[in-house]
């Protein structure tokens, strides 16, 4: 039993969105690719996955243009260790940085702090 989802729709030569929740009985692999994205590894304009790539991120791993997860990368990033150019989380860095340990040009932690110049 596979757990895949297309859309028959598309737009800019992606489909509308892509669910794989299990592997493609064809490659084996559980990458979804679309507009929106939900699945195992997800990219997309909207990312949702354990691995999240796309404008819009949500994962354990994160990389986009606001992303949120366990692990973060992007301008606007939130997670336990983030990195962006405004990121909050426990470990962080950014140009401004909020969280426990922060380095940003102007820091915002609470507890180790450390003023950088860029």
């Amino acid at each position: 039993m596979t757990s895949r989802k297309t859309s028959t729709h598309r737009l800019f030569g992606l489909p509308l969105y892509d669910i794989a929740l299990s592997p493609d009985p064809d490659t084996g692999r559980q990458h979804a690719l679309g507009i929106v994205a939900i699945g195992k590894v997800a990219t997309g304009v909207i990312a949702i996955g354990v691995v999240a790539r796309g404008f819009l991120a949500v994962g354990v791993v994160s990389l986009g243009l606001v992303s949120a997860g366990a692990v973060s990368l992007g301008a606007l990033a939130a997670g336990a260790v983030s990195v962006g150019g405004i990121s909050a989380g426990a470990v962080t860095a950014g140009y401004r940085a909020v969280g426990a340990v922060a380095l940003d040009e102007q820091t915002h932690g609470a507890a180790v702090t450390r003023r950088i110049r860029f």
